[in-house]
């Protein structure tokens, strides 16, 4: 670019303002990170906190990098919901990067479905060719690509909690003292100025059980008191929060509080929507007690969300992880599995005593969540739940009478 890149620019007319120099080597990522070893370099830039390698540290912040899932403006492709794009499609990424935790777990939780590039010029020329589904790239460097080549530039599907951008400075006494200027001129308060605009649309999941049906009326309907329409997409129990944390999902419609916290981007809007049991499920042919959780001859299906919401049990018996929980449950009907962990709701605790032996394990309150990035909302949404909760329960407390009159199979 003209400018030698808009990262570098930002850096270079920042340090003149101080009356510093700049002077910059543009060579390959990996040759970089090399190369920013050698005495005489204060380090590589532009890098996510990710890539800070051992023998450096990060300075503050310089400007942030948006991250998006993009794909062909010529052939969009459609696709029910994140889930299934990541799931069923070939998505691309840069092989040579260590992308933002959030991000990188969504690539490790899809690793199939992924193909890495050598560059970011050949992820867009992957992208063109259609050799690739979607990409995960940075909106302006393929719209830079577009306009070189003069041809359309790709349509952004979705798109990541925006990350910091640093410089890894060596760890060496020749720039600890230029570590130190860096660290005043750059302030993390500087990347917290954005004005907040309320969205038009917000994209969410829920997990996909017999009685979620009540709870997805009502938070949709929580977003429209405030203005917001919402399209709701049911998604695998560990990877939906996996791509709310990274911010392509902008929110759940109920989980667990207690899951919440290894999820730094998640959070939790008050008050509680209701109460989630935490089961045991066994065929009704079978003996069922908590003793099946300490036998290490039987085998169990869970989510790995409730396996650690059970830390606390020691569970000796061979756990399977399956995040798609209805499937569990058809296992579970069909007699190819004798137990399940599984997260019932209280409406739905009635129905599931009709079909299986059922041993509550615990109790916990459960409530809608958001991504950071919309924490602005949180007043009115905890406004409108508050006026609305009344509805919700009768709701729940009708669907409870309806499924106790149901007979038994």
């Amino acid at each position: 670019m003209a400018n030698g890149g808009d990262a570098i620019a930002l850096l270079r007319d920042s340090l003149a303002a101080e009356g510093i120099a700049l002077s910059v080597e543009y060579l390959p990522w990996q040759d970089a990170l090399k190369k920013a070893e050698q005495p005489g370099y204060l380090g590589y830039y532009p890098a996510w906190l990710s890539e800070i390698q051992a023998g450096f540290i990060a300075s503050s912040p310089i400007l942030t990098s948006q991250l998006a899932v993009m794909t062909s403006q010529s052939s969009v492709q459609h696709f029910e919901s994140i889930e299934q794009l990541f799931n069923e499609s070939k998505v691309g990424i840069v092989g040579a990067y260590i992308y933002p935790d959030e991000v990188e777990k969504v690539i490790q939780a899809y690793e199939s479905s992924i193909i890495r590039a050598a560059n970011d010029e050949e992820l867009f020329h992957l992208l063109q060719t259609n050799q690739i589904n979607f990409a995960i790239a940075a909106p302006e460097v393929f719209n830079y690509f577009a306009t070189q080549k003069n041809v359309s530039k790709p349509h952004i599907v979705s798109q990541f909690v925006d990350s910091p951008l640093v410089i890894g400075i060596r760890n060496a006494p020749e720039n600890r003292e230029k570590a130190t200027r860096l660290q005043s001129l750059f302030s993390i308060n500087n990347l917290e100025t954005m004005v907040y605009t309320k969205p038009k649309k917000l994209l969410l999941t829920y997990i996909d059980i017999p009685s979620i049906s009540p709870f997805n009326e009502f938070i949709s309907q929580i977003y429209d008191d405030i203005g917001i329409k919402t399209q709701i997409q049911a998604t695998p129990a560990r990877r939906g929060l996996l791509l709310l944390n990274a911010g392509i999902i902008d929110a759940d419609v109920v989980r667990a509080k207690s899951i919440i916290k290894e999820f730094e981007n998640v959070v939790v809007v008050e008050p509680s929507l209701s109460v989630i049991n935490i089961v045991l499920l066994c065929r009704q042919t079978l003996p069922c007690s908590r003793e099946i959780l300490y036998d290490p001859s039987k085998n169990i299906i869970s989510t790995t969300g409730n396996t650690e919401l059970l830390s606390e049990f020691d569970i000796k018996a061979r756990i399977t992880h399956n995040e798609a929980l209805n499937h569990s449950l058809d296992l579970l009907r069909k007699k190819r599995i004798n137990y399940i962990l599984y997260p019932a709701l209280e409406n739905e605790l009635a129905s599931l005593k009709k079909e299986f032996h059922v041993i509550v394990l615990r109790q916990l309150a459960v409530n809608t969540v958001i991504n950071k990035k919309h924490a602005a909302l949180i007043p009115e949404l905890s406004k409108a739940i508050k006026a609305r909760l009344p509805e919700l329960k009768r709701q729940l407390d009708k669907d409870n009478i309806k499924q106790s009159n149901l007979p038994k199979n």
